[in-house]
């Protein structure tokens, strides 16, 4: 009897950590990043106060997004923080990723973003964001390759829908 309730407990601790792995993962991969946004800079016109809180929220849930898209090889959450040639460039990445086997985990350690232009009729913002990512690159559950580092990428975000898009979000390392 004893060793049967032995048997009962290792499958249920096994089974809870096999479970617990991907949550896990979903957490991490779900969790926001901190992005700090300074606009005292921006030029040729002040960032109102309800515009920055947009554009803060919206570039933080784009990074987000970027983070589960490329742990889940998914395409959704880059639909709706992205357009234009950031969508294009980052859904390439997700199907060359896929198509290897690949994924990549984010560990998003913080962005401090400056805008440096904002439209005069208020439609576009440009941002220089310095970020701080640890990017591990998965083969299954096994890291192959992982790298730290501080990052310069330069962003346009512009109004669609009912929120700020990333249309541009390059890395001065191109």
């Amino acid at each position: 009897m004893k060793l049967v309730r032995m048997l009962v407990l290792t499958a249920g601790v096994v089974l809870a950590v096999s479970g617990a792995v991907p949550l896990l993962k979903r957490i991490l991969a779900d969790s926001k990043p901190s992005v700090q946004l300074n606009v005292k800079n921006a030029q040729p016109r002040e960032v109102e106060e309800v515009t920055q809180n947009a554009i803060l929220r919206d570039y933080t849930l784009a990074w987000q997004g970027i983070g589960t898209a490329l742990a889940n090889n998914t395409l959704q959450p880059l639909n709706e923080n992205f357009s234009g040639f950031a969508l294009d460039r980052l859904v390439q990445r997700v199907k060359d990723q896929k198509q290897n086997g690949l994924s990549t985990r984010l560990i998003d350690r913080g962005h401090k973003v400056e805008a440096v232009f904002y439209s005069p009729d208020g439609s576009a913002v440009e941002l220089k964001d310095t970020a701080s990512i640890e990017t591990q690159v998965l083969d299954g559950g096994t890291v192959i390759h992982s790298d730290q580092a501080q990052i310069q990428y330069y962003a346009v975000m512009t109004g669609a829908e009912d929120r700020w898009k990333v249309r541009v979000l390059e890395s001065s390392a191109r």
